[in-house]
């Protein structure tokens, strides 16, 4: 029987078991997981595109493009919203897995079967399956465009040039830092193209976005097309200037908060900028799991300019990507693990490349060493910790016992999605959530408690009267509470 399977996987290939493989992980991932908080605001967006327009989809939220594939997905389709969301991340994520197999099928046709197995097994991207997010396509048209430039280098053709150019433009309509993969595109080309030809190449492979940066800046320069704002922050963000001055006010704050002596006060802003920059290869290391060791066996087993030089021009992308994590990461003070998973997707050939020196040196060792990826295959898209279901349970029950939700107050998205209500103007996050309950506006409130937290003090700070707690097995709860009100009768248990 698993000589069958394992024949029939072989006949299939690599690129395609990556695919197959990948819409079933998919698949997985979703039983039993609720909505998270972004992909509720992208399902939002869809329904006011379906309802609406796609203009007024877009002024409602930024980076329309994910809504509106969902709606356009939705009505072509029987499917919903949510699972239409759940078809397109997990065709991109899919899509992106495939097309690293084929990378390394073609470069190091020796790695295919273990690129297929660590491509599906990666924590880095792997463990958000079940979440709707639009990385899924910035990935995808990402590892499109670094597959198309692959063959272009085999073949310099303009086809494949334009081809490549496209998708960056695809995959900045998901997120704007691809559009730092042209000038890492042109400058590979700029250091590693033939003598004579270097500049030649580098335009072409920067066509496009020189095109549309010159007549960009003559429309804005004009006063005929305002800079959008998002452009905007990017550009603040990529301003060292404007970071240095960040990193100078921040630092004068820690010091007069954190340090005793004048000694580490002088040095404040080092220290802020060090400790900014160590998160990168903190979070990364941390999404790669057991498989950094593969990653740095590549380069104890061979010179690490042998092994950057088969890959090109991946180790100019995570340069560039670099850059952009430290920009966003100097200009946020913060970083969120799926911002560095383009890092653990660019770094993935040489992973797998790694993973079959070592099977080679050590081969006693190759049955293990599968057996913990599958591991941790099983370990990104199967969750034991106890199911949220009390979140839906608390938004059914207000759908049915609320009539007026402008009198609702809540403390999280998902408690009106699972009401059927849209969050604007009703969900309030943080500080904001306190304000609003003081300023006296809220008759229904409704907010999570952890397992360990007891809000009844609060509850009655706020002149809030506890009406339903719904649990699940784990302890955490979602209290909903209301003004108290004489002669209001409460909804029944």
């Amino acid at each position: 029987m698993m000589q069958r399977l394992s024949a029939a996987v072989r006949a299939i290939g690599p690129v395609r078991t990556a695919f197959l493989a990948s819409l079933l992980l998919s698949l997985i991932a979703v039983q039993g997981h609720l909505v998270n908080r972004d992909g509720i605001f992208y399902l939002e967006t869809a329904q006011i595109i379906a309802e609406s327009g796609l203009a007024e989809g877009l002024r409602t939220g930024a980076w329309g493009v994910l809504p509106a594939l969902i709606a356009l997905m939705s009505a072509v389709t029987p499917f919903g919203f949510e699972a239409a969301a759940h078809i397109l991340d997990a065709l991109f994520l899919a899509g992106a897995c495939a097309l690293l197999v084929a990378m390394v099928r073609h470069r190091a046709p020796e790695a295919a079967w273990a690129a297929c197995l660590l491509v599906l097994a990666m924590p880095a991207y792997n463990q958000y399956r079940h979440e709707i997010l639009r990385e899924y396509g910035f990935w995808f048209f990402c590892m499109l465009a670094v597959w198309l430039v692959m063959r272009w280098q085999e073949a310099p053709r303009w086809r494949e040039a334009i081809a490549c150019q496209l998708a960056l433009g695809m995959a900045a309509l998901f997120r704007l830092e691809a559009v730092a993969f042209y000038p890492a595109l042109m400058l590979w080309q700029g250091f590693a193209a033939p003598p004579g030809q270097r500049l030649r190449r580098a335009l072409i492979l920067g066509s496009l976005p020189l095109a549309c940066a010159a007549l960009a800046g003559v429309l804005i320069g004009s006063g005929l097309v305002a800079l959008p704002n998002r452009v905007g922050y990017y550009l603040d963000a990529a301003n060292p200037l404007r970071t240095f001055q960040i990193l100078n006010e921040a630092g004068s704050r820690m010091s007069d908060l954190v340090f005793q002596y004048k000694y580490s006060r002088e040095e404040a802003g080092y220290i802020l900028f060090f400790g900014l920059l160590s998160v990168i290869p903190v979070k990364f290391l941390k999404m790669s799991g057991v498989f950094v060791v593969p990653l740095a066996y590549a380069f104890i087993a061979r010179p690490a300019r042998e092994v950057l030089a088969r890959w090109q021009p991946l180790p100019w992308a995570i340069l560039a990507y670099l850059l952009v994590l430290a920009a966003f990461v100097m200009h946020e003070f913060f970083l969120v693990g799926r911002y560095v998973s383009m890092l653990n997707l660019l770094a993935l050939p040489v992973a797998a490349v790694g993973a079959v020196l070592l099977m080679q040196r050590f081969p006693r060792w190759k049955a293990l060493m599968v057996a913990m990826a599958l591991l941790t295959m099983a370990a990104n898209v199967v969750s034991l910790t106890p199911k949220k279901m009390h979140i839906v349970e608390a938004g059914r029950w207000l759908a049915e016992n609320v009539a007026d939700r402008s009198q609702v107050c809540l403390a999280n998205s998902r408690i009106a999605y699972y009401a059927g209500w849209r969050s604007a103007g009703i969900v309030f996050e943080g500080a904001a959530f306190d304000r609003v309950l003081d300023g006296g506006r809220c008759s229904w409130v409704a907010m999570e408690a952890k397992r360990k937290e007891y809000p009844d003090d609060w509850l009655k700070h706020k002149q809030l009267l506890e009406v339903r707690r719904f649990k699940n097995a784990g302890g955490d709860a979602v209290i909903i509470a209301r003004r108290e009100a004489a002669g209001q009768p409460f909804p029944s248990h």
